[in-house]
């Protein structure tokens, strides 16, 4: 019996649901950002780098590009992210 990979399961699983899956990150996405940006949050515009990611995996999933470049360009762009909502806090921005 070989051993399965963790996660091994999901390739079973169809493209187009997987595609499905991150046009709701998307939209997620973009409700998140249009909520924190009606609150005047300075990171507000941060967001765009998560919500821009999902049409990364969109266009794997399509076979656009490899797996490793998805993952690549979208833990750039997250950690970009990341770093952005840590300098607002760190910069005391949005404090009344």
């Amino acid at each position: 019996m070989p051993i399965m990979v963790i996660g091994g399961f999901l390739d079973d699983f169809p493209k187009a649901l997987f595609i499905v899956a991150h046009v709701v990150f998307l939209i997620i996405g973009l409700v998140a950002w249009k909520r924190v940006s009606d609150a005047k949050q300075p990171w507000a515009a941060a967001l765009w780098l998560y919500i821009v990611s999902q049409p990364v995996f969109i266009g794997f999933f399509a076979g656009i590009i490899t797996l490793k470049m998805a993952v690549l360009i979208e833990q750039t762009l997250v950690v970009i992210m990341v770093v952005w909502i840590a300098a607002k806090a760190r910069s005391g921005a949005g404090k009344e």
